[in-house]
């Protein structure tokens, strides 16, 4: 399993709709989108592409509170 890196404070909320290619390869233990490995690719479950649906990029430290498709986890 690779070493994570802490992305973002993990009292920020991020969008449920993040997903990392990392949280479906290695199951429920891997940290979830508030952690990271360097080499993650990000999208969004809504367009299930690296935009979101308002067309900004899909990555924590953007999918936040304040975004109009933000929805908490």
């Amino acid at each position: 399993m690779p070493t994570f890196l802490r992305v973002v404070d993990p009292d920020q909320p991020v969008c449920r709709h993040l997903r990392t290619k990392a949280m479906h390869v290695y199951g429920r233990d891997t940290p979830d989108a508030f952690s990271t490995s360097r080499s993650s690719n990000y999208h969004c479950l809504r367009t299930q592409f690296v935009t979101g649906p308002d067309g900004d990029l899909s990555v924590p430290e953007r999918c936040a509170e304040g975004r109009e498709c933000f929805e908490r986890r």
